[in-house]
């Protein structure tokens, strides 16, 4: 340890092996200290940190501590504490140690999480081609940590056939941090792979119930809730109950950003189930729970707006006021295509020609080519009836034909 820090540090200083044994002892001896592969006095340690301005003891303590500070760090990303992911982060920074060998692919890879946690996909791609294009030494458990943080990456990215093919390559005999579980139970959510998803989250459960991970916990619970109302309404007073119960749980916590979301799903239930009424109240304090850069806002807007157009809840101005203003932050943000806003523009104003058009030419391409499942045959049955309405036949038995392959009998399977 101590030959790779002097070595570290002559480096850094730009001292050749020669200038920094001058007089003190051979540049072979330097050499091989350097290297690990002799034995060395302490007097001469002594001598060649102090030529190097470092005190030995100290950057020892140091580096000790930075391993420390590194799983810390890590372990803090998977509870997500923010205020202590930001410290720890601040932290290790200054110190000059991360760039060691010992230290630097583990250094990039939790500050590839942290930008993942932050979603900051585009600063995390940087550094995902720097560890794979440096080609960094990386232990079995460190080339497993990879494959989490790149299934996050493709997750967060859209692309959810990558982050469910890359995490299920994961080798749990070598990788324990079965926080991938989640990922992978979000991934397949977001295909509509309802029972897969629902199989992951329960491991993953596990695994923050073991790890007393509430916060985690709170995300997995939604996520099985979720999938219980996937594609039949489950039971609306155990569904409602539970929702309750979550939304209580983040009270304790302080956790307003997951009670948004839980808030914002129980208006959709209700919603689901044409309580339109009780559905806009939650929706306007979901809302309330946001500020407007946030990525949800957005998506809580569209629920809101939507609700109120099928409940007839607001003025043709009101609705109109709110969709313009949901339009120019999805321009500026993109966070959600503007398209979801600009359907609400033309149903408001009874455009029903121009409405269609956008989901056959805009929606419908979009959702195909990211696999939202539920939205591809929503958007297809409603184009297929109004084709069917306007005589638009041949177009009609191509999105008939479409639906058709999508929906697999039982006895298909082989």
């Amino acid at each position: 340890m101590e030959g790779k820090i002097i070595k570290f540090y002559r480096e850094k200083s730009r001292i050749t092996q020669k200038e920094l044994v001058q007089g003190i002892c051979s540049i072979t001896h330097l050499s091989k200290i350097e290297r690990g592969i002799t034995e060395y006095s302490k007097e001469m340690i002594t001598l060649l940190a102090k030529r190097l301005q470092i005190d030995i003891k100290e950057e020892i303590k140091k580096y000790h501590l930075l391993k420390e500070k590194l799983n810390e760090w890590q372990n803090i990303l998977i509870l997500q504490h923010l205020e202590e992911a930001n410290r720890l982060k601040a932290e290790i920074e200054n110190e000059p140690l991360k760039d060691l060998p010992d230290f630097q692919a583990s250094y990039k890879l939790i500050l590839t999480r942290y930008f993942l946690f932050m979603n900051q996909a585009d600063k995390a791609n940087e550094t995902i081609n720097d560890i794979q294009n440096n080609k960094l030494h990386l232990t079995p458990f460190e080339h497993n940590y990879l494959k989490h943080i790149l299934g996050i990456y493709y997750f967060l990215t859209g692309q959810y056939r990558e982050c469910i093919n890359i995490l299920t390559s994961i080798d749990h005999s070598i990788y324990h941090h079965n926080e991938y579980y989640y990922h992978l139970a979000l991934a397949h959510h977001s295909i509509h792979s309802n029972i897969a998803s629902y199989y992951y989250a329960e491991k993953a459960l596990a695994y923050f119930q073991k790890t007393l991970n509430v916060l985690r916990i709170i995300d997995t619970e939604t996520m099985m809730l979720v999938q219980l109302n996937s594609r039949d309404l489950h039971d609306f007073i155990d569904t409602k109950e539970k929702y309750e119960a979550l939304i209580k749980m983040c009270d304790t916590c302080q956790a307003n950003d997951r009670k948004s979301k839980l808030i914002y799903n129980l208006a959709f239930e209700y919603h689901r189930r044409k309580k339109f009424v009780e559905a806009f109240t939650l929706y306007g304090q979901a809302l309330k729970l946001v500020d407007e850069t946030d990525p949800f806002y957005t998506m809580f807007l569209d629920g809101y707006i939507n609700n109120a157009i099928k409940g007839e809840l607001l003025t043709k101005a009101e609705l109109l006021a709110h969709t313009y203003k949901g339009l120019k932050i999805a321009k500026e943000q993109k966070n959600i295509p503007p398209f979801y806003f600009q359907l609400h523009l033309h149903a408001i104003q009874e455009e029903e020609e121009k409405y269609y058009q956008l989901i056959e030419e805009v929606a419908l391409p979009y959702f195909r080519n990211s696999g939202y499942t539920i939205l591809i045959d929503h958007y297809e049955k409603k184009l297929f009836h109004y084709l069917i309405k306007t005589t638009q036949n041949t177009k009609a038995l191509q999105i008939a034909q479409s639906i058709i392959e999508s929906h697999k009998s039982y006895y298909d399977h082989s």
